[in-house]
């Protein structure tokens, strides 16, 4: 029995490092779709573009058919240095019936940008005529970061000092789009809902910030599980809200809801978020 056990804690820890790992991005992929170029949509009447980067999707807003459509939108991507990767990008077209077709397709070699300057990119389609024009900021930030509670980023008096001394008023100018960065602590929940046959739960707690997410491990057959987690995120924008929901995690089934809190960023008073 103990060797299971151990093998299960070494399984779990392994699973919790690879978690961790795919959740720290190293800044942000900025990428506005600007407007379609003499672009052929056959016969459909509307047209909308998919962006996709690995395991991060966006959808654009759908417009009516036109040669030039301005969509004028922006989609912010995670940022790994260590695994860039393809940024495909896809023109679909609907008709009057609501059938979509894919008219056309291109592709983006994110590691080969220069960071930290706009990127205008005229794209041709492959399959259909036309191209599309973007815009790409590679914009590498610091903080973002999962760690344990015993060593919290911010218990270090140092570091505190470096921190306000980044956002202190004479500094305020400098970034205007490092606005500041939020820490949550992620201690424990009490007598959560028993999700399972067996009167227990696989819960796993998650954070979301406008469009960026961290989670959790998750606690197998506990309903008061102890993460006791630091996380910590950029601030894009200082109306955004957190919202911290807990599931439980259900095997290849998508996971059982068990609770959520929304607190806005407006609402805490703290000079270092």
């Amino acid at each position: 029995m103990r060797r299971v056990k151990g093998s299960s804690l070494i399984r779990n820890l392994r699973l919790s490092e690879s978690l961790k790992k795919n959740q720290l991005w190293n800044g942000i992929i900025s990428i506005t779709l600007l407007e379609g170029k003499n672009v052929s949509g056959g016969s459909m009447t509307e047209m909308f573009v998919l962006l996709k980067l690995g395991d991060q999707r966006y959808k654009s807003k759908t417009l009516c058919k036109s040669a030039n459509p301005q969509w004028q939108e922006q989609f912010d991507f995670h940022y790994f240095s260590d695994r860039m990767g393809i940024l495909d990008i896809e023109v679909w077209g609907k008709d009057s019936k609501k059938h979509e077709e894919r008219l056309g397709t291109c592709k983006v070699d994110i590691a080969a940008l220069p960071l930290k300057q706009a990127n205008c990119l005229e794209l041709p389609l492959e399959s259909c005529l036309g191209a599309l024009l973007l815009l790409i900021t590679l914009t590498p930030c610091a903080g973002v970061s999962v760690s344990d509670l015993c060593i919290c980023p911010l218990a270090d008096p140092s570091e505190r000092k470096q921190i306000f001394q980044r956002y202190c008023l004479q500094n305020s100018l400098k970034d205007m789009k490092d606005v500041g960065f939020l820490q949550v602590k992620v201690l424990k929940a009490v007598d959560l809902l028993a999700a399972d046959f067996s009167g227990k739960s696989d819960p796993f707690c998650l954070l979301e910030l406008g469009n960026d997410r961290l989670q959790t491990h998750t606690i197998y057959k506990n309903l008061n599980p102890e993460w006791n987690k630091v996380f910590t995120f950029p601030i894009k924008d200082i109306h955004d809200v957190l919202e911290v929901t807990v599931f439980d995690e259900d095997g290849d089934k998508p996971p059982d809801f068990l609770g959520k809190v929304a607190i806005p960023l407006l609402s805490k008073s703290s000079a270092v978020w």
